[in-house]
This record gives structure tokens, C-alpha cells and sequence, in this order.
């Protein structure tokens, strides 16, 4: 008789892994983590690991699929917002709170150490980052008449992304203070800012 799967506590182990990964591979890093660190810190056996997620590669690549939902989710919320440059700057500060984790820039690090050892992880990221841009697109054709007119939507989705991104690479540099809402700054001035008259 096979065994019933209790979808609850299925999905408990799974985000308790994915949290104990998370934590774990950005302190130590992707090498330096067995597996059997990560199934201890969650409380289930190495086994579970492997039940769960096939092997250490699929566990790392978990923690970024884990996000998408929530990604997804977010750029709903902002999608139809009735004042799309404001949309944009509360979107930009949700992308980037999560720089303020003590743990981000360490995760960051090793995302990129691994990406080009997994294209399964690489199409995660690439999803991430379409769903992010395609938002942001929207709400630049949206906020056309309060953003400089010269700027591209299609290009400009891509450089606020980019410096949102950049938020994570100093993370923990203590020089970098008030992370969300200097990239608020930035990017209102980027879309806000006019370009001076050739002479």
C-alpha cells in the first residue's frame, strides 16, 4: 500500500530546507555546504534532501525558484497602480529590501560562482529577470508623462534593474547606508532628470 503524502508538512520540510540553504550557502558557500549541514540546520535527514530536491545543485536552485512566485505576485500589485512613477520607485524599494539581509551579498556572490555550472539555475534567474523588466516596462509606457520622454522603456526597464541589482553587490559594504532609498533617488533622478543642451 503506498504511503500518503501529507501535502502540509511536504511543504513545511521544503521551506525549511530552502531557508537552512539559503542561510547556510551564504555564509559558507555552495562548496563548503554539505548537504548533510543544510538537513540538520532544517531538522530532517540528508535523505529528505535528496527526496526533495535530487541533489545539493537542485537545493541551490530551489532557493531562487522559491522567489518567482513572489516576484510575480509583487509586480502584480503594482501593475495598475494609478500613478505609474510612483509604482516604479515602491517597486524599486521592494526589489531592493532585500539587500538589507545580512546574508544577501554572500548569496549573491555564490549565484555567480554557480550560475555557469547549472542551466537550469541560469533559466531561473533569466525568468526573474524578465517578469521584473516586463513590470517595469509597463509601468514606463504608463509614466510617459511624467519621466523624461527621451528614455526607451525597453532600455530603461533594463538599467533600473541593473541598479537595483547593484544594491545587493554592496549589501555589506558599511559605507553603503540607506540602501532603498538611495536607489529610490537614483532612479527618480534617472527618469525624472533632463539631459543638458549640447552646446
Amino acid at each position: 500500500m503506498a504511503r500518503t503524502v501529507d501535502p502540509e508538512l511536504h511543504a513545511r520540510r521544503r521551506t525549511a530546507l530552502i531557508g537552512a540553504a539559503a542561510v547556510l550557502f551564504a555564509e559558507r558557500g555552495y562548496d563548503a555546504t554539505p548537504v548533510a549541514a543544510i538537513a540538520q540546520t532544517a531538522g530532517v535527514s540528508s535523505g529528505t534532501v535528496f527526496h526533495y530536491f535530487g541533489d545539493k545543485r537542485g537545493l541551490f536552485r530551489a532557493v531562487f525558484e522559491s522567489d518567482l512566485p513572489e516576484t510575480r505576485a509583487m509586480i502584480a500589485r503594482h501593475r495598475d497602480a494609478p500613478d505609474p512613477l510612483t509604482a516604479i520607485l515602491d517597486l524599486v524599494g521592494e526589489l531592493v529590501t532585500p539587500a538589507l539581509d545580512p546574508g544577501a551579498a554572500g548569496l549573491v556572490v555564490e549565484v555567480v560562482r554557480q550560475v555557469g555550472h547549472d542551466p537550469l539555475l541560469a533559466d531561473v534567474l533569466a525568468e526573474d529577470e524578465r517578469i521584473v523588466e516586463d513590470g517595469l516596462r509597463h509601468l514606463l509606457e504608463r509614466a510617459r508623462g511624467s519621466i523624461d520622454p527621451e528614455l526607451d522603456p525597453v532600455s530603461t526597464a533594463t538599467w533600473v534593474r541593473a541598479v537595483v541589482d547593484s544594491a545587493y553587490l554592496y549589501a555589506d559594504n558599511p559605507r553603503a547606508t540607506a540602501p532603498v532609498e538611495t536607489v529610490r533617488t537614483i532612479v527618480l533622478r534617472y527618469l525624472t532628470g533632463h539631459r543638458k543642451e549640447s552646446s
